[in-house]
């Protein structure tokens, strides 16, 4: 049943790609723009582009959280699923599970543009870099899911989730920076505490949804 959920979702929005193509495009001229501004190709340092590319990756999520649940509301696909003979708290994890690998798919084309645009050099840290990646898009969705969760049927929704998501997700933020900086440079020292920081985020949103969302559902 998980399966058949997280294959519902991604077959939904796969269907129309819009998703998809609006937070690519979003994300690429945001990366254009900002490196026109700063003259960025001749200058831009390994902090200035680590935290570009989370700035653009925070708003690609911001848009893919408030887009899926906008279809879930209209198509009534989260009504459906909450009537499924399963524990609910699958429903979040499917939830999660497809939110992030449209937002990976995004990203793809934003990291591309994050290296080409930029001109920033070939992380001296391959693996870490990847794992970055996918462990802060991972991040950013499990905590975007859970607090649209948290924002109800509210009218108001739209708005709320993106502005719950920056200061929730600012210990993760500063941590993914710092840890880009760290694939980026060779000169970053090591980054443990703010490895442990993100895997600390990735654990709690896996656990916490696990004994909260069925409440959270019939609030």
């Amino acid at each position: 049943m998980f399966w058949t959920l997280v294959a519902k979702d991604l077959r939904t929005e796969l269907r129309g790609g819009r998703l998809i193509a609006s937070t690519l495009a979003l994300g690429v001229l945001l990366i254009l723009v900002v490196g026109i501004a700063l003259n960025a190709a001749s200058n831009l340092n390994p902090d200035w582009s680590a935290g570009l590319l989370w700035m653009v990756m925070f708003f690609a999520t911001s848009i893919g959280m408030t887009r899926n649940d906008v279809k879930e509301q209209e198509l009534g696909g989260g009504l459906g699923s909450l009537l499924a003979p399963i524990d609910r708290s699958l429903i979040f994890y499917a939830r999660w599970l497809s939110t992030w690998v449209i937002v990976s798919l995004s990203a793809v084309g934003m990291l591309l543009a994050f290296f080409v645009v930029l001109s920033v050099p070939a992380p001296v840290k391959p693996v870490s870099f990847f794992l970055v990646v996918i462990g802060g898009t991972l991040g950013l969705t499990g905590v975007g899911s859970f607090l649209g969760q948290l924002a109800g049927t509210s009218t108001l929704r739209d708005i709320l989730v993106p502005l719950m998501l920056f200061p929730t997700t600012i210990p993760l933020f500063i941590a993914l920076i710092r840890l880009t900086v760290i694939s980026l440079s060779p000169s970053a020292p090591g980054g443990y505490i703010w490895a442990e920081v993100l895997l600390g985020y990735l654990i709690l949103f896996a656990i916490m949804p696990f004994l909260l969302y069925e409440t959270m559902t019939e609030v």
